[in-house]
Order: C-alpha cells, then structure tokens, then sequence
C-alpha cells in the first residue's frame, strides 16, 4: 500500500481549497450581473501568472500536489474575467482576451524553463506595481467593490499554506518569491475587506 506523508496530505487540501477559492466569486457576478468595481488588470495579471506558474511546475518536475489547483485556478481567474467584459458589454475587449489567452498557452508550452523563469522574475515589479495600485484605490473608494470575501480568505489561507509546503519540499526562490508577494498584497487586501464592510454595516444600522 502506498505510503502518504503529512505534507502530500496538506499540498492537496490546500489544491482543494485553491480550486473553490474564486466560486464565490464568479457566483457574486453572475448573480449582480455586473463587473463594475473589479481591478480586471490585476485579473489579466493573475490569468498571465497563474499559466506561468503552472508551466513552471510542470516543466520544473514539481509534484503535481504542489501545483495542481493552479490550472484551476488559471480556468476560473479567466472566466472572472470573461464575465466581468461581458457584463460591462465589451465585446471588443472580451474578443481580444479570448486571443490572448490561446496566444499564451501556445507560447508557454513550447517556451524552455530558463525563459520562463526570466519571465516570473520580470512580472515581480509588475504585480507589486499593480497590486500597490489595487490597494491605494481601495483605501481611496473606502470600498473594495465586487470582490467577495470569501474568495479572499480562501486565497489568503491557501497561498499561506502553499508557501509553508513549498519551503518544505525545497522549491526554488523563483517560485516562491511572487507566492509572498501576493500572500503580502492580500492580507492586506483582505484587511481592507472587513475594514470597509463594517464601516458599511454601521451605517446601515
């Protein structure tokens, strides 16, 4: 009988978690049938990295258990997207994301490792651009629009969890580094959450 350590258990609870983490989500869009409020750049950057990231893994020769929620993760980051053009009736905008996507996937599947690895390292300075953005215009708006707090605490737990599990198997720098950037960005972000939504309850009182 195979045997399973603690930490195979814990990568795929945590792949469990990162693949419900953005239901809440979608379920939040689809039922105000609007995208307004939502930072869709930083989803064009989460789409983008998430593919790399799944690339890097794979190519990387990680345990599937290290990095099996990402590709669900990447299906559902896109389809937030998607949504978000078609209930802001962009059809241009949404035409243009479905050729990116397919552009990218084509690329990063013939792309060798030592150029994806340049590539992660490059978009650091563009998530803590972007996601320092994200955060100034939340605290500007007192509000973080459509995000659903659900999806932000499983996002937070889960990325926490993946950095404990990815220290402990020993994976590279390059692939740890833009997890505590975003495990940074979104402790934050989920402060930034319950913040606001009690300020909004107390006035609703």
């Amino acid at each position: 009988m195979m045997e399973v350590d603690g930490m195979t258990i814990l990568g795929y609870v945590l792949a469990v978690m990162g693949s419900v983490a953005f239901i809440p989500q979608i379920q939040t869009i689809l039922k105000s049938k609007s995208g307004e409020g939502l930072d869709l750049v930083m989803f064009s950057i989460a789409d983008f990295v998430t593919a790399l990231v799944t690339s890097l893994c794979i190519k990387s020769g990680l345990d599937i258990s290290n990095w099996a929620e990402v590709i669900v993760t990447n299906i559902q980051v896109f389809t937030i997207h998607a949504l978000a053009r078609y209930y802001l009736n962009q059809p241009k905008q949404l035409s243009l994301l479905f050729g990116a996507k397919l552009l990218y996937i084509a690329v990063l599947t013939v792309a060798p490792l030592s150029w994806i690895k340049i590539v992660m390292n490059c978009l650091l300075p563009v998530v803590l651009f972007e996601r320092g953005g994200a955060v100034y215009k939340h605290y500007k708006n007192k509000s973080t629009g459509q995000l659903s707090g659900a999806t932000l605490f499983l996002q937070w737990a889960q990325i926490s969890g993946r950095i404990f599990t990815s220290v402990m198997s020993g994976a590279e720098s390059d692939f740890i580094a833009p997890m505590v950037l975003q495990c940074f960005f979104g402790t934050i972000i989920l402060g930034q959450w319950l913040l606001y939504r009690s300020a909004k309850d107390e006035k609703t009182e």
